[in-house]
């Protein structure tokens, strides 16, 4: 409104006559309100504004058609000291992340996300691309898409906004077996089959196996967006099945050659799923990796050698505990989740040496004030098959403020 006030007030200063200047005509009066009139309503939006020509393109007003959001995860981690020289208490600003999603038509939809991590790099400022994609939709059981895409596999890299797990971090195995948050450029199709199935099938560029390791199994696999170190692509698909009220289960894959030179397959498997009974929550998740030829990979051996099959799990119980009393007011959406969840993982299978098999043990609590804001705490006890002060990780207590706009 500032700015209509103001140019009204520069219209009406345009047509006193100056000093020594004439009369403005009844014609000129006439041009500049039109004028006027014109720019008013394209700044109120009225109709669909028309291209604006400049030196870089067009552009056109698409507020209308395109929303914005996001969340972020802010910690406090406390570390136990248990000689490895890795405990440590410190505030994190884990990440915070923006999204925007753009209908260029009533069937082409774009879709971005942009990830700020530990405060952002302060070496470079970049910030990474975590999703960059186009929608095509044209039939409810058959769409495609293409762009930077995440890898379809487990309970988490999908939905890994902190108001869908109850941890303050995300379940380790889906760190080390499901690099979340694991991208990559490709393109495939996806859809609904029914009400109660829904898939995804993508080709996107592989990983890089002399990343692997028995240390973060897969995790340092994953390249930048731009680069595959072979000719061969990657496949990766997901089945959602909802058979009955309150049962998610999900089942996905995933096979690509991860060696520079020659063949050597890494091939996923996972199998996750959830179900409700009233107030109680039971959940868990199976990841199986197998690695054809893990000696060609030409991994660090300093980090540990992966065996041919690398696997893990985790399973979680949690409690809705908050009394419906306490439901009102400003609490009337609130929820609290008190949970407790168990993981192993073991990245040598077929190997003597144990030393980087490991263990979780996590217990907490997740207050919901709103749906969309989680205040999370836990603790988390760690084992793996070293002595004191040589553990990989430490017992930990860790503070976390999620929320997704």
């Amino acid at each position: 409104m500032k700015r209509v006030a103001t140019m009204f007030a520069m219209a009406t200063m345009l047509s006193i006559p100056a000093v020594e200047g004439r009369a403005a005509t009844v014609e000129e009066l006439e041009r500049k309100v039109l004028d006027l009139s014109r720019e008013v309503d394209q700044l109120k939006g009225e109709g669909d504004a028309p291209a604006v020509k400049t030196g870089s393109g067009n552009f056109r007003r698409i507020l209308d058609r395109t929303s914005i959001g996001g969340y972020g995860e802010l910690d406090f981690i406390s570390r136990s000291n248990n000689g490895n020289g890795k405990g440590a208490s410190v505030f994190d600003p884990h990440r915070i992340v923006l999204y925007v999603n753009s209908d260029l038509s009533d069937w082409v939809n774009f879709y971005t996300e942009l990830e700020w991590e530990h405060g952002g790099d302060g070496k470079n400022g970049k910030i990474p691309v975590e999703q960059a994609f186009l929608n095509f939709k044209l039939d409810p059981s058959f769409n495609v898409r293409a762009g930077v895409l995440l890898a379809p596999l487990g309970a988490v890299n999908l939905y890994h906004e902190p108001n869908n797990f109850n941890s303050t971090e995300r379940p380790d195995l889906d760190r080390i077996l499901i690099p979340s948050t694991w991208r990559e450029m490709g393109a495939g199709i996806y859809g609904a089959l029914g009400e109660r199935v829904n898939y995804e099938l993508y080709v996107l560029n592989g990983l890089d196996g002399s990343k692997f390791s028995a240390e973060s199994g897969i995790r340092g696999g994953r390249q930048d967006l731009d680069a595959d170190m072979n000719r061969g692509k990657a496949v990766a698909g997901r089945l959602e099945v909802r058979p009955i009220t309150n049962l998610y289960t999900n089942f996905s894959f995933y096979t690509g050659n991860s060696a520079k030179v020659g063949t050597a397959y890494t091939t996923i498997g996972a199998f996750d799923g959830k179900y409700r009974m009233g107030d109680l929550e039971v959940a868990g998740e199976y990841v199986h990796v197998y690695q054809d030829d893990p000696g060609s990979l030409g991994m660090d051996p300093a980090k540990g050698a992966i065996g041919n099959t690398m696997s893990g799990y985790w399973l979680e119980g949690a409690y809705h505990v908050m009394p419906s009393a306490l439901k009102k007011g400003k609490l009337a959406e609130a929820d609290a989740i008190a949970f407790a969840r168990y993981s192993e993982i073991d990245t040598q299978q077929g190997i003597s040496d144990r030393s980087y098999n490991r263990s979780y043990t996590t217990v907490g609590l997740s207050f919901k004030p709103i749906p969309t804001v989680a205040v999370k705490a836990d603790y988390q006890w760690y084992d793996d098959g070293r002595p004191y002060g040589k553990t990989l990780d430490n017992d930990k207590f860790q503070i976390t403020l999620g929320f997704v706009f």
